[in-house]
């Protein structure tokens, strides 16, 4: 084969994966939850590190603008909610898995958010004791290029 059609061929095999790539969502979606992790992970931290330190503004701040929680409450009405439950302290958390990155495929339902992800946390609780490990798997989106807890 000459050089040209080895050319040829290489780029019909280069364009094809390509294609593949745009059109068929689980490869690219793992593809992007390759590029996407770092950041999925960074705001993950940060949120549970808020809970676990009480930064109660920090933790309203990271959760999802278009969320029905927040569309309903403001801060103050936040800090009322919490204040009326009993006191759940995070002791440890440790993020275990982030999967399932896929794009929101029901705009007319949430029309601000690009993307959902899970992420799987064990935690333990204060006074529960460091055998009672939960295991959590939280929604997380990506809106407007920020990701937050859903």
């Amino acid at each position: 084969m000459s050089g040209k059609k080895i050319s040829i061929i290489l780029c019909a095999c280069a364009a094809a994966l390509i294609a593949g790539l745009l059109i068929w969502d689980a490869p690219r979606n793992r593809v992007q939850l390759l590029l996407e992790k770092g950041a999925i992970e960074r705001t993950a931290h940060l949120y549970f590190k808020a809970e676990k330190e009480g930064n109660l503004k920090q933790a309203y701040a990271l959760l999802a603008p278009s969320s029905a929680y927040r569309q309903a409450h403001t801060y103050d009405s936040f800090l009322k909610d919490v204040a009326g439950y009993p006191p759940v302290k995070i002791d440890a958390y440790k993020i275990v898995d982030i999967y399932r990155l896929r794009d929101n495929d029901n705009r007319s339902a949430y029309p601000d958010v690009d993307k959902f992800v899970q992420v799987e946390v064990e935690m333990t609780f204060v006074n529960s004791g460091r055998n009672n490990v939960f295991n959590y798997s939280f929604t997380f989106l990506k809106e407007k290029g920020s990701w937050y807890k859903g």
